[in-house]
């Protein structure tokens, strides 16, 4: 059965799987949950105050991002967590920029730029207490999904009036015939069952410009922002950040694309099936220099020298049934050669330092691995205990920071095989 993600005005009803057959018919009872799809409109949703509010605790962990003795993490469709790291052994929340529809932040000198569903907003970040919003760029993001899996926004068109910001939930039971799907969750649609996991992840440059995770959706590199939507590379020119000019016209990639990461002189971009490199030449108009097709799987990227380090793995976008870690050399960036391939079990994002590689294992925990050589990489410490979905390491630091369903955690790998827990911030309970 072919995996599908569907955005519908309509209810839609997820099954879960706790059934019982009735043998006479055929029949499968099943406990279900009805999802209610919530609309606002996108005057309300432009109108809404963007503010800095003081310091809660976190709800839910996403994409994080580091700049300076800052932490920055998301907090998906909600806002952004501004976090004191001074101490990594105690860092203090320091205050909470509401920004609707956020999933995506970077910044360049004092200029934090954060997606609100399908706008690109602009903030002056110099004075923490005191966050000034300074642009928005209408209609320039892609639609996106919550942490269930199911799309917000309009994938439909640009032109509607509101935009799908959530659900509400209530139970239900659902009666189906036994040849419909089993042992997965699914959607049910115009009488068609259509495959769907709720395992999606809960929460994923230039020298003013901070790091975010291999899971980041939007880059900086050459005085210019870079963002992806399903299937585009937009380009922002920031060399006055506060006044970033976007390019006329966005790069058409190819479907699926998920995440990107800048490094030197190109583009890592990842896709459902694919790898795709640009170089930045013209840093208006990234152009292709090659791409990697791969089985259908969920792919982030990062590199590290001439060495490029992609996971893939089975989840609620990727379908497919690769659990892998695939190296690359990347020297001639257009004849990217497989080197060797690593079974994992679950990966998600991860983070490459000095031949040290580090990789979320979802559910499973994270990896830290020796990486001397791309035929020579072997696990040294698997941390459990964790739903670990993004990381960065701190390079010259020896600390690593992980974006997990749990809180954000702090390690210190000076020692691969005895990392050391430096500080977690818990999400709210």
């Amino acid at each position: 059965m072919r995996r599908t993600i569907l955005f519908t005005p309509l209810i839609v009803v997820m099954l879960l799987v706790l059934s019982g057959c009735v043998k006479e018919n055929c029949h499968n009872i099943t406990k279900a949950k009805i999802f209610i799809p919530v609309y606002k409109g996108l005057s309300e949703i432009r109108a809404a105050a963007v503010q800095t509010l003081p310091a809660r605790e976190i709800a839910q962990t996403g994409k994080i991002y580091v700049k300076g003795k800052y932490i920055l993490v998301n907090e998906p469709f909600g806002g952004i967590h501004i976090i004191d790291n001074s101490d990594p052994r105690s860092p203090r929340n320091v205050s909470f920029l509401n920004v609707l529809g956020n999933i995506d932040i970077a910044v360049q000198d004092n200029i934090l730029y954060a997606d609100s569903y399908r706008d690109l907003l602009v903030f002056d970040i110099s004075n923490l207490d005191n966050i000034r919003f300074v642009k928005r760029f209408e209609d320039v993001m892609g639609y996106s999904v919550d942490d269930r899996g199911r799309w917000l926004g309009t994938p439909g068109g640009l032109t509607r009036d509101s935009l799908l910001v959530g659900y509400i939930e209530r139970d239900t039971t659902y009666n189906h015939p036994c040849e419909s799907p089993k042992g997965e969750d699914f959607v049910l649609y115009d009488n068609q069952a259509l495959a769907f996991s709720s395992s999606s992840f809960k929460a994923s440059a230039g020298s003013g410009a901070g790091k975010g995770g291999s899971m980041a959706r939007f880059a900086i590199a050459k005085d210019h922002l870079y963002t992806i939507d399903q299937s585009r590379l937009h380009s922002y020119d920031i060399s006055m950040p506060a006044s970033p000019v976007k390019a006329p016209q966005a790069v058409q990639v190819g479907g699926g694309i998920e995440t990107i990461f800048p490094y030197r002189d190109y583009l890592y971009i990842g896709s459902t099936s694919a790898m795709y490199i640009y170089d930045l030449v013209d840093p208006n108009t990234p152009a292709r220099r090659s791409m990697v097709s791969h089985f259908r799987a969920c792919d982030p990227v990062v590199v590290e020298g001439t060495t490029a380090y992609v996971t893939v793995r089975t989840g609620t976008f990727c379908q497919g049934n690769l659990n892998e870690l695939q190296v690359y050399d990347v020297q001639d960036a257009d004849r990217p050669v497989k080197l060797a391939t690593y079974q994992m079990l679950n990966p998600h994002g991860l983070g490459i330092d000095n031949g040290r590689l580090f990789i979320c294992e979802g559910g499973h925990g994270l990896r830290f691995m020796n990486a001397p050589s791309p035929d020579k990489i072997s696990p040294a410490n698997m941390q459990t205990g964790l739903n670990a979905y993004d990381v960065i390491p701190f390079a010259g630091e020896n600390r690593l920071l992980v974006s997990a369903v749990e809180g954000i955690y702090q390690y210190d790998y000076t020692s691969m095989g005895n990392p050391v827990l430096l500080s977690r911030i818990a999400v709210k309970k």
